[in-house]
């Protein structure tokens, strides 16, 4: 994993909205070439403290396991008839819900997990796993978002303080 290109960037926001916002430019700056964006997760922390996640590209268990019914009750369908329907939805819904389980191709749920500890309430932030990053384009993008801050980030200091610096306005 040390040698792996990706970097997690945890940006905190006071709405959920600018969270939003700045998944929006991040996704722009990806058709631009200027960085490659792998994944992105929200965690939202309401006044009372609880929070909500929301992941964009892993798969949670049940949808794994919904589309594997789909398909196995396909091909099974095709293949073996009513009693082939049965076994391969069976069969592939197991299979996708344990795969989602161990399968994780994006933030990994350790760091999410420390996310919803140290969010405020109130706050929602937004976790970016990049690779490819042309620095002067993210941030000339971040400036747009001065009141944000850095929450945790892996990125090279000499980048952290300059998303810093455009965070602060």
């Amino acid at each position: 994993m040390d040698n792996d290109p990706r970097k997690l960037i945890v940006l905190g926001f006071d709405s959920a909205l600018k969270a939003q916002e700045a998944l929006m430019a991040a996704t722009r700056l990806m058709t631009e070439g200027e960085i490659l964006l792998h994944d992105a997760v929200f965690v939202f922390k309401d006044a009372s403290g609880e929070t909500r996640v929301q992941e964009t590209t892993d798969v949670t268990p049940g949808q794994a396991a919904l589309d594997g019914a789909f398909w196995g009750l396909l091909f099974g369908t095709l293949l073996a008839g009513p009693v082939g329907a049965l076994v391969g939805s069976a069969l592939t819904a197991g299979t996708g819900a344990l795969m989602a389980k161990v399968i994780d191709t994006g933030v990994p749920d350790e760091r999410v997990q420390e996310l919803r500890q140290i969010v405020t309430p109130g706050t929602t932030a937004l976790a970016l796993l990049v690779s490819h990053i042309h620095v002067e384009a993210l941030v000339a993008e971040l400036k747009r978002f001065a009141g944000a801050r850095v929450v945790t980030t892996d990125l090279p200091e000499a980048t952290v303080a300059a998303v810093r610096e455009a965070l602060a306005g």
